[in-house]
């Protein structure tokens, strides 16, 4: 099977060169690569012209750039969509501007699709810390133990649903996007990957797993979308009515296993929200979580009330948003308490050593002095 390699860009010159250089070593006869930069002003596209021009893609490859110009509303979804409606390759493969692709797992995932063709395709990956200079695994490795092939496709299903929603992390048949219609929901919000991979698993016929790492993605740089702290962070309410439109509303297990992923979603936001963002958050928070029946709740509770986001989620499907907002005030208030704590604490102890290490100082120089007068007296 041939691929359609889909790279989207956006001032990332720093980091363009090592994603394409990535590409080249996979892209086989056939393959195509296309690079959809959406309006970069900080010079990525001449760093993507630069190497088409002196590393460039094997001869028979085929390297389709399209330059937009501006800046488009939201993050990937536009560009991402020009990628899908200009590939024409049986695979399609998104592949972050400033990630990069591992060889030997690409490789050894690309065999099993071609061995093994599904819908789509899970593979694994890990994640580059740039600030830490080190790679880990992402949040969800542990929930690859039971992700075998050939397990009913409603099993299959619900296991990759668990899975982190990005999209570069899969194999996609490009005739089963066609046919479904399935295409990243474009408007002035981010994190569109996860509304496109609940409708790409809902639409699936069959689903495949090969736990295989097929790329490195950069965390903790500058300008990153996953670094979010404000109101951008409401669109995963404008996105969890996505979700749940795409459901039957005889669908309960979908039902509830979206609300699960909307309350997983929520324990990393109020972790990170900055303090501006609050009230914003609250009270489209509180709007979502007021249009869930109550009887999914009753069943929500029995599941979550162990986790720390179920009281605050509660709270909110009261209508107590300034409650919570004065209850997070309170917890950045004693954390900042805390950390004052643990640095004079730190400080004591530094002075206590200062002051052990001078009066030992003090003590060899009274010392040296007694010797001093010992040895005029003799």
């Amino acid at each position: 099977m041939t691929i359609s390699f889909i790279i989207t860009t956006y001032n990332i010159r720093d980091y363009v060169g090592t994603c394409l250089d990535s590409v080249a070593r996979v892209a086989r006869g056939g393959d195509e690569v296309i690079v959809v930069d959406d309006g970069s002003d900080d010079g990525t596209v001449e760093a993507i012209r630069s190497f088409a021009e002196q590393t460039g893609f094997p001869a028979d490859v085929s390297f389709r750039p399209v330059y937009l110009g501006t800046n488009t509303m939201g993050g990937v979804g536009i560009g991402a969509n020009i990628g899908m409606a200009e590939a024409t390759r049986d695979t399609i493969f998104f592949v972050d501007g400033d990630d990069w692709i591992q060889p030997e797992g690409f490789q050894r995932a690309r065999a099993h699709w071609a061995m093994h063709p599904t819908d789509i395709l899970f593979t694994n990956y890990l994640e580059y810390d740039q600030q830490g200079d080190a790679t880990r695994h992402p949040a969800d490795a542990q929930r690859w133990a039971p992700l075998t092939n050939g397990l009913p496709l409603d099993e299959s299903r619900r296991l990759g649903l668990e899975l982190i929603a990005v999209p570069w992390r899969k194999f996609y048949r490009r005739d089963f996007l066609l046919r479904n219609d399935l295409r990243f929901p474009e408007g002035d919000f981010f994190f569109e990957d996860n509304p496109f991979h609940w409708a790409v698993c809902l639409a699936a016929g069959s689903i495949g797993f090969v736990n295989a790492v097929t790329c490195f993605h950069r965390i903790n740089r500058p300008g990153q979308t996953m670094a979010s702290t404000g109101i951008e962070l409401t669109a995963f309410f404008t996105h969890f009515d996505t979700i749940l439109n795409g459901l039957s509303r005889k669908d309960r297990d979908g039902i509830l296993g979206a609300c699960r992923w909307l309350l997983n979603n929520m324990m990393w936001h109020i972790g990170r929200l900055a303090p501006g963002a609050r009230y914003r958050y609250g009270k489209a928070a509180a709007g979502t979580l007021q249009r869930i029946p109550d009887d999914i709740w009753l069943q929500l509770a029995a599941q979550n009330e162990d986790k720390q986001i179920w009281p605050v989620a509660e709270r909110l499907r009261r209508g107590d948003i300034d409650g919570q907002v004065l209850q997070w005030q309170n917890q950045s208030l004693e954390r900042a308490v805390n950390g004052l704590d643990q640095r004079l604490r730190a400080l004591e102890a530094a002075s206590a050593q200062s002051r052990s290490v001078l009066r030992g100082m003090r003590a060899v120089d009274s010392f040296a002095s007694i010797q001093k007068l010992r040895g005029e007296f003799n």
